[in-house]
């Protein structure tokens, strides 16, 4: 048994052990590392936000590190990360259940990967997944006091400033369908969709 404190290479481990796998990126959360014949789990859901903010990189020459940073942070689950869905602002929005989930990924950004970056809360406290994905969205039609945005995986998601909004749009417009709040990882088919292509 290994000690807290101490640290060893390591090709064999016991019901117990903590075992550091040292490569970024190619592990996320809820994946299943396994000898011999394949092993399959229930989906680990994400969490349900009720913070939001958009984190700006107010220096272009940071580019790659941004997202260097962003990327590996959001593997490890530090932070949820959503997209505007076709909108002219690139920015990324972070999703927290605390402040202090903010808060840890800007002074990682900046300690880890030398990035300052800046915070722009955003006045929703709600997120949805929608169920019926895009096919969904298009069924409804134009939705009013929510706003559309996308997941890691490019699934549709909605945000509302509170749980009214919430009953409201499911009553005025059924079309939408059922609205989640929280969503599963996709299934091995479908992983690849996520930014960087790459399966889990």
């Amino acid at each position: 048994m290994l000690g807290m404190q101490d640290r060893s290479v390591v090709d064999m481990g016991f019901a117990g052990d903590v075992i550091g796998l040292n490569n970024p990126g190619a592990f996320a959360i809820g994946d299943t590392v396994y000898a011999g014949k394949a092993r399959k789990f229930p989906g680990i859901p994400s969490f349900s936000p009720e913070l939001f903010c958009y984190l700006k990189n107010p220096n272009p020459s940071k580019y790659k590190q941004f997202q260097k940073g962003l990327d590996e942070l959001l593997g490890e689950g530090a932070v949820q990360v959503l997209y505007p869905k076709e909108s002219v602002r690139s920015d990324p929005i972070l999703a927290a259940v605390g402040q202090l989930q903010f808060e840890v990924v800007q002074a990682r950004m900046k300690s880890e990967y030398g990035v300052e970056t800046l915070l722009e809360p955003i006045a929703y406290s709600v997120a949805r997944w929608v169920e019926g994905g895009w096919d969904a969205v298009e069924a409804a039609g134009r939705i009013f006091n929510a706003a559309l945005v996308k997941d890691i995986y490019e699934r549709p998601v909605l945000l509302f400033k509170n749980s009214w909004n919430v009953d409201q749009l499911q009553n005025d417009v059924p079309e939408i369908g059922k609205l989640l709040p929280y969503a599963l990882p996709p299934v091995v088919e479908q992983s690849s969709k996520k930014k960087g292509g790459k399966k889990r």
